[in-house]
């Protein structure tokens, strides 16, 4: 109520003394909510916050501070990219699939039998058979 009462004061003033035109009142309700301009990330910035992501989606706060530090951001710019980047990561995991880790794909297929993994997805992009055939065709 206490940031109410001067816009509301003014708005009372304005009504008395003029018409009360629609603009006037907009003008005085947008002096009441201010947002931070959109802050834009820089390639390298966003490069270095998806991979500390992918090593821990949910960092802690000490682990954001250190991070917003790091990368000369604001603290509450680096946690709420992670609260967007975790809300992505759930709408693109189709429902059911339950997200994979590097070390759980690691742990199914043989650290020596992966050649790369999907960043996104964490699922083998290429590895090695049996038989030494990487998919897709190739010969080791």
């Amino acid at each position: 109520m206490c940031k109410l009462k001067p816009l509301l004061n003014k708005w009372l003033e304005e009504a008395d003394s003029s018409t009360g035109s629609p603009t006037s009142i907009d003008k005085i309700a947008a002096q009441g909510r201010k947002r931070k301009k959109r802050t834009s990330i820089e390639v390298s910035v966003k490069g270095a916050l998806e991979s500390h992501f992918l090593k821990c989606p949910k960092p802690s706060a000490q682990e954001i501070t250190n991070l917003a530090d790091s990368l000369q951001l604001e603290k509450e710019v680096v946690r709420v990219w992670f609260c967007n980047r975790r809300q992505k990561e759930k709408r693109m995991t189709p429902p059911g699939i339950q997200q994979q880790t590097p070390d759980d794909v690691y742990s199914q297929m043989g650290r020596d039998k992966i050649l790369e993994l999907d960043s996104g997805t964490m699922q083998p992009v290429s590895y090695i058979w049996e038989n030494d055939l990487i998919r897709g065709g190739l010969c080791v």
